[in-house]
């Protein structure tokens, strides 16, 4: 795996077509301005519940278009998605979560648990949850790694299950190795916290700052985080000439698909 292509490749990607860009950051604005007066307004009127309406449209919608630029990724595409079928797109971000939930259930019942020991009266009890915590945290760490590397699976096979095939799995990050694989995602997460520090930065910017990070720098990151995934899958499925890439062929956001 050359971690310099797939890095220099994945940089690239999401200014590959500015407009799709500046579209795509559309429903990153509404997301987060959605959770910013969540945040600040909740206590002063009841109303603002009614912002979770489109807060979640626009979450599952940045979900599906991740998913969308990993599948065309993988089908041969150089270029970003179209934003087009949208019902599908929210459906697509439905399904990521739903794998969200299935890889984070146990990890996170076992922090939970490990957190209420830890908070308990005797030391003995506090010693025995710090233990649990801790390995809690390790199978987060581990159901996470499985959990990149399955949600680019089901791109690649076009269904949810496919996320879910643990053994099939592990053996595509085997052909990678996993000391590769772990030290690729550290270097895309290093690159990521660069550009939210960035971000962040930015957004200190009254008014402007929030709409200038919102409609470049985070779809910037969400797209370079999609592709990289996807050339990393890609590594996996060069020696099987025997798959061919069926959904991928009538993935939505393709070029051949009309607008």
């Amino acid at each position: 795996m050359d971690m310099g292509k797939i890095l220099e490749n994945s940089v690239k990607y999401p200014a590959s077509n500015w407009k799709r860009l500046l579209i795509f950051g559309i429903i990153v604005l509404i997301y987060q301005f959605s959770l910013e007066i969540l945040m600040r307004h909740l206590n002063v009127s009841p109303l603002v519940l009614l912002l979770i309406i489109p807060f979640f449209i626009a979450y599952f919608l940045i979900q599906g278009y991740q998913l969308r630029a990993i599948g065309t990724t993988i089908g041969g595409e150089m270029e970003a998605p179209k934003l087009n079928n949208w019902l599908e797109m929210f459906v697509d971000g439905l399904k990521i979560f739903i794998v969200g939930l299935v890889y984070g259930i146990v990890p996170m019942i076992v922090i939970f648990a490990g957190l209420g020991l830890l908070f308990a009266g005797t030391s003995s009890i506090r010693i025995v949850g710090a233990f649990i915590l801790l390995l809690g945290a390790v199978i987060l760490l581990i159901m996470t790694l499985l959990m990149i590397m399955g949600i680019s699976n089901m791109a690649y096979h076009g269904e949810i299950e496919a996320a879910l095939r643990f053994g099939e799995i592990k053996e595509k990050i085997k052909k990678i190795g996993w000391l590769n694989y772990i030290v690729m995602l550290l270097i895309l997460g290093m690159f990521s916290v660069i550009l939210t520090v960035v971000s962040v930065l930015i957004s200190l910017i009254p008014i402007l700052g929030l709409a200038l990070t919102c409609l470049t720098i985070e779809p910037y990151i969400f797209l370079f985080i999609s592709r990289a995934y996807a050339l990393i899958y890609l590594e996996t499925v060069e020696d099987e000439p025997g798959e061919p890439l069926t959904e991928m062929k009538n993935f939505p956001g393709r070029e051949t698909n009309p607008n």
